[in-house]
C-alpha cells in the first residue's frame, strides 16, 4: 500500500516532469511527458484516506498550487491525466465531507460563548460555500442541451467536480462568500448561469477555462462569443472613426499651410 513519502515523492516527480515538458521537451510522448502522466497514473492508486490527508493538508500547498500547472499544461496528454486525477481526489473530499485540513491544532481554552460564535461561522461559510457550488454545478449542466455534435464529451465532464473546482478557486482568491468581495461572486455566479451566455459554461465544463482563470476575468472577457464579436465591432468603427478625424486634421492642417 501506498505510503506519505511515495505519495509526496511521485507528486514531486510529476511537477518536474510537468515543467520539463513546458519548457520544450513537451513533444508528443516525450521522456518528460511519459513521466508526469505514468506519476499521475500511479497517484490515482493512492489509498482514499492518504490521498484525502495530504490534499487537505496546509502543510503542502504544492497539492493546490500545481493544479494549473497541470490543467492548463499544454500538452493534451498531460492535461487528460491531470483532469481524471483531480476529478478523483475532489470525489474524495466531498465524498468524505471533508472541508479543512486534518492537521492538529493547539488546545486553547474558550468560553462557552465564543466557541459557539466560532461554530457558527463556520458552518455558515460552510453552508455558503455548498450552495456557490450548487449553482455552478446547476448552470454547468445546462450544457448538456446547449451543445450540438458534443454529447460525449459532455458526458465525460463531471460538472459536480468542476463547479467544486471553480469554487475553491473563488474561495482562494475572492474569501468568504459574506465577505467584501460578495458583488464580485454574484458577477460570476450570473454570467455563469446568463442564458444568453453558453459559451462561458461550455469552456468551463470542456477546461477549456479553468476555475483560476475565470476569477481573474474582466466582465467583457465572460461575455459570449456573440456580444465579444460586437464589442470587438464597436472598437473597430470607433478606432476607425478617430483614425479618419486624425487624417482630416492632418489634410487640413496641410493644406492651410499651403495657403500661408
Amino acid at each position: 500500500m501506498m505510503q506519505k513519502q511515495e505519495f509526496l515523492e511521485l507528486f514531486e516527480a510529476a511537477i518536474l516532469a510537468a515543467k520539463s515538458a513546458a519548457r520544450g521537451d513537451g513533444e508528443g510522448s516525450s521522456p518528460a511527458v511519459s513521466r508526469c502522466v505514468d506519476a499521475m497514473i500511479r497517484l490515482r492508486e493512492a489509498p482514499e484516506s492518504l490521498a484525502c490527508e495530504l490534499v487537505m493538508d496546509r502543510r503542502y500547498p504544492q497539492m493546490g498550487k500545481s493544479h494549473g500547472l497541470f490543467i492548463d499544461h499544454e500538452n493534451p496528454r498531460i492535461q487528460s491525466e491531470a483532469k481524471l486525477l483531480y476529478t478523483l481526489w475532489m470525489r474524495y473530499l466531498y465524498a468524505t465531507g471533508r472541508k479543512q485540513s486534518p492537521r492538529p491544532r493547539p488546545m486553547v481554552k474558550k468560553n462557552k460563548k465564543c466557541v459557539e460564535m466560532k461554530i457558527s461561522t463556520t458552518t455558515g461559510e460552510s453552508s455558503n460555500r455548498e450552495k456557490v457550488r450548487e449553482i455552478l454545478a446547476k448552470s454547468l449542466s445546462k450544457v448538456a442541451n446547449e451543445v450540438v455534435g458534443m454529447k460525449e464529451r459532455v458526458v465525460s465532464c463531471d460538472s459536480w467536480s468542476v463547479a467544486a473546482s471553480v469554487e475553491s478557486a473563488m474561495f482562494e482568491r475572492l474569501g468568504s462568500f459574506e465577505g467584501p468581495q460578495k458583488a464580485k461572486y454574484r458577477s460570476f455566479l450570473f454570467n455563469m448561469g446568463d442564458s444568453s451566455n453558453p459559451d462561458l459554461r461550455r469552456k468551463v465544463l470542456f477546461g477549456e477555462i479553468s476555475g483560476e482563470r475565470l476569477v481573474t476575468m474582466k466582465k467583457e472577457e465572460m461575455a459570449s462569443n456573440k456580444i465579444q464579436m460586437e464589442v470587438q465591432k464597436i472598437k473597430e468603427r470607433a478606432r476607425d472613426k478617430e483614425e479618419n478625424r486624425m487624417k482630416s486634421m492632418m489634410m487640413f492642417q496641410s493644406g492651410s499651410m499651403i495657403m500661408t
